[in-house]
This record gives structure tokens, sequence and C-alpha cells, in this order.
């Protein structure tokens, strides 16, 4: 094979199925409804229009073989006959057909499995490829890609079965080898990638590079068709995509095969691979980025608040480990009245709240919160503090006292980092001079 017409050139396949051809030294005519917008090397370009058959014919003209990507169209079936009719005219002999996967496992009257058949039963050395959903629908504009990229989600209609998805870049090459070297005629070839996820899996993929979670949402067909319908799609195309939900459900969609490398003599891409060369278009931007950041870092501030109330209620009924549970293990306390005197790790400030709780009748203190304010990094309370001082000078039976006391915390990674207590020291003796 040494003249080749691909139909479809600038989709997802097509114009990788014309770069492999290049490389393999065909002679290749690159067909679309608007040859100048594609960017194409080493190929010519042609007109090629489903709904106009008059462009037919000089896209056809003189090649050997075909890839055929079927057309979007209610006669789907009629224009395919019409189409391989044409291909026989030309006296081309070889064509590659993209279908889908399970498509066979479909009834004789279902459009995909009728165009199959049409294929079948033409006079050419015809070649079926069934592959596996794309990799490149994750961050397709119309399929996947806004949902992953800006709402941070990933919905499907699984039932919890698998799918083994395939770079689009590796059935281009399965089509290219076949067309120029033959190989695998009047055989439909299954084509998957090297792993079968299921939907939490694919979601952990797309988290461990996305910068932050992917949460892969299972979608009943009874939703998954009421929200197509929400969104106006036709019932044609509504039953279209709920068979291929069944496809998956069925686990139709879980078989690795080994295709692609009996084919081509080399492995097929790895979604993790795919994913990491399309970070930048799995991670948020723009507005969603903003509010997504805005989200996180008030989730933060919460998280801080919560973890400051927690630490407090810890101090004030002498719950030591609890409270050290909440410092990081390089933590530095300070009591600001002496700046010079810091506590540094868990150890050494455990014992400094020992002593100083030991200060309180039953290490008890009673806290009211006055002000408590919470950054993604910092909180700073104020607190008035009442106990019963039994400390040095203290009577017999101790003596109620109340001060106020402003801790300014920094936070990091869930634990405090750094302490800061702001307080009269003088308050005790106050109260016992009082008492006295």
């Amino acid at each position: 094979m040494s003249r080749i017409l691909v139909i479809g050139a600038s989709g997802k396949t097509g114009r990788h199925v014309v770069a492999g051809l290049v490389s393999r030294g065909a002679t290749v005519r690159a067909a679309s409804r608007n040859p100048e917008q594609l960017d194409v090397t080493g190929a010519d370009t042609e007109r090629f229009d489903w709904h106009d058959e008059s462009t037919w014919g000089p896209a056809l003209d003189g090649v050997d073989g075909v890839y055929l990507v079927k057309p979007e169209s209610a006669d789907v079936v009629k224009v395919v006959g019409r189409f391989l009719d044409a291909v026989k005219a030309v006296r081309a002999t070889r064509l590659v057909f993209l279908s889908e996967c399970a498509a066979q496992t479909r009834p004789g009257d279902v459009t995909e499995r009728q165009v199959e058949l049409a294929v079948e039963s033409s006079d050419l050395e015809w070649t079926i490829l069934r592959p596996s959903w794309f990799m490149q629908d994750i961050v397709d504009e119309y399929f996947f890609g806004p949902m992953v990229r800006d709402d941070r989600i990933i919905v499907m209609t699984t039932g919890g079965s698998a799918t083994a998805w395939i770079d689009a870049r590796d059935i281009a090459e399965v089509a290219a080898e076949v067309l120029v070297n033959g190989g695998a005629a009047g055989q439909a070839l299954d084509l998957t990638g090297p792993d079968a996820l299921t939907l939490d899996q694919l979601a952990e993929r797309i988290t461990a590079v996305a910068d932050s979670p992917v949460t892969g949402v299972e979608e009943s067909l009874r939703e998954a068709e009421t929200r197509m319908r929400a969104d106006g799609l036709d019932e044609g195309f509504v039953a279209y995509m709920t068979r291929i939900a069944e496809s998956i459900i069925a686990g139709e969609t879980a078989t690795v095969t080994g295709e692609v490398e009996r084919v081509t003599g080399r492995p097929p891409r790895d979604i993790d691979a795919f994913l990491a060369e399309q970070a930048g278009q799995l991670r948020p931007s723009g507005k969603a980025r903003a509010e997504m950041d805005a989200e996180q870092t008030l989730q933060r501030a919460r998280d801080n608040e919560a973890l400051f109330r927690r630490l407090i209620s810890a101090w004030a009924r002498t719950d030591l480990d609890d409270l050290i549970d909440c410092f990081a293990d390089d933590m530095v306390y300070t009591d600001m009245p002496f700046p010079g005197e810091p506590v540094r790790g868990k150890a050494a400030f455990r014992e400094h709240v020992k002593r100083y709780n030991a200060l309180f009748a039953d290490g008890q203190v009673e806290v009211e919160f006055v002000t408590l304010v919470a950054t993604s990094t910092n909180v700073v309370g104020e607190l008035l503090c009442r106990a019963r001082y039994v400390g040095p000078g203290a009577p017999e039976g101790g003596v109620p006292v109340r001060w106020y006391a402003t801790l300014v915390d920094t936070v990091m990674d869930g634990r405090v980092v750094s302490e800061h207590v702001y307080f009269d020291p003088t308050a005790f003796d106050k109260a016992v001079a009082r008492a006295a």
C-alpha cells in the first residue's frame, strides 16, 4: 500500500494515522471538510464532506487504501454503504474501519453493528478496529475535560466494572501498520491499553497529577438517561450512550488484549504516562482555580480553628496526651512575658504544662473564648481563664483567680509549630494579695 486516504484527518485518531503513514513512507491524502485548517506534515490535503458526495470521487481518486471513520448521520449505514461502493469503484482494496469496543455484542439492528456488517460484507481487504475508551476523552473539552478540570469529578456509569483505556496514538499506529503492511485482513482487532481501571482507580490516577483531588462519581443508567434528556440530547444518542454504559457494566471493556503490541511490535502507552503528559489540562484554571483555592483556604482556616479549640480543651482538663498531639515534634512554645525562655519540643512542653497546671486545684481551668480568629496558617485566641490557684503563696484551699491570655499559634500540616502566649504574670500574686 502506498497511497492512502485518511477520512477525519483532524480527529483524535486521524491526525496520528496521517503521521504514522507518512513515517512508513506512504503517500497520504488527508481529508477533512475544512482542509485548509489541517496541520499535517508530509501529506496532501483534500476536501471531503460526508454530506456532499461530489467530494468523494476526488478524495478517492488513485488511492489504494482508506482509513474510515463513520460519519455522524441519521442515515449512517446507507451513507457508509454508498461510500464503500465508491471505494470499490476506484479499485482501492485495503480498508481499516474505526469501530468501537464490543460492537459485535450488540443486536444486528443497532447502527454501530450494522456499519460493521456492511464493512464485513464488502469485497475489500478490511480490518475493523474496536478500541476501548480513548484516554484523550479524559481531557476532551466536549467530554470529561471540563468536569475533571473545573468540577474535580469524573462521572461515569460502570457498575463497578473496569475499562482498559487506550491512547488514540496507539490506535493510529495499529491502523497505519495494517494499511501499509497488511497482516490483519478480515479481522476485528480489540485494542486496549495495558491496564483496566475501575472508576475509583481512574480518579486516583488523575488525582496523582492534577494538584487536587478528583472524585469518581458513579451514575446509574436511569440517572444518566435523565441527565442527557434534561440536556436536550435526542433519544437516539441517549440510547447509544446507554448501550456503551451497558457494555462497561457487563465487563466488556475490562479485558486487556495484546493486539497493539502484536501488530506494532511495541506495548501500548500506559495511562500514567498519558496523564503526566496532559497534567496541565487536568488542573483547574481561571475562575475555577480561584474558587478552589479560596475554598481550600477557608477549609484550612476551619481546620485550624477546630485544632485550636481541641488544644485549649485538652489543656483546661489536663489531658496531656491529647494536648501534645496538637503540636509538631519540633514545636516552640514561648510565654511572652519571658521571651528568653522558650520551650522546645514535645517532651519539654509536656513537663512545662504539667508544672503549670499543678498550680490549680485538680489541674483544672475553666476557659471562655473571648475572641477567636483563624486563617489558613494562624490562630489568634483571647481567653478568659478561671481557676482555683493553689500555687506558691496561696492560702489553705487555694484562692479563686481569673486572668486573660492571648495565644498566637502558627499551624503547618495540621499541627501547631509555634505558640506565643501573652498574659499578666502578676495575676496570681494579686489574687493572693486580695485574699489576704
